[in-house]
């Protein structure tokens, strides 16, 4: 009989200014997931800073989706204010790790990377586009978190908050 280990998530954390801390730990259908989880650290260096992620998983190896998605991370979080020459904000760390928690609850092992993109008010979002399908969730400065998804084939269209996980793992499903 296999034991199965339930997913368990805390919120992603910025330890300093450059240096954020998350965990992965998904659902293991063997005793192996009562073993230890391994840590993986991540440092991407910039123009001005490195930046550091430290990746608590029970999965081996690390997630494919997790390291360039850390890297697109660091590449936004590294642009200037007016970035875009219209005002643009810096990125706020904080969303970053509200990012980073949501997709610790959503993503499984095979899931593909997401798009990073800056937002001008200082805020991130993720984007999948693939399988006829659009997946977006913003986390605007000033605003609650929110996804959209399209799915072109069907003609079907949902939005809603991003702390609906369940809609949000099962649309990333869809798409993967």
């Amino acid at each position: 009989m296999a034991a199965h280990a339930l997913a368990t998530f805390r919120q992603a954390r910025t330890l300093t200014e450059n240096e954020f801390d998350t965990q992965w730990e998904n659902y293991v259908a063997s005793s192996a997931a009562l073993t230890r989880p391994r840590k993986q650290a991540f440092v991407f260096p910039s123009k001005q800073h490195a930046f550091s992620f430290v990746v608590t998983t029970n999965q081996i190896p690390t997630p494919p989706w997790v390291e360039p998605t850390l890297s697109a991370f660091v590449r936004v979080q590294g642009l200037p204010n007016n970035w875009n020459s219209y005002g643009g904000k810096k990125v706020d760390r904080d969303l970053i790790s509200q990012s980073l928690s949501v997709l610790e609850m959503i993503m499984q092992v095979t899931s593909p990377p997401p798009s990073v993109v800056p937002l001008g008010d200082g805020g991130i979002q993720l984007e999948w586009h693939r399988k006829q399908q659009d997946l977006e969730m913003s986390f605007p400065a000033d605003d609650r978190p929110q996804y959209f998804y399209r799915n072109n084939a069907a003609g079907v269209e949902k939005e809603g908050f991003a702390s609906d996980i369940t809609t949000l793992t099962q649309l990333l499903e869809s798409i993967a």
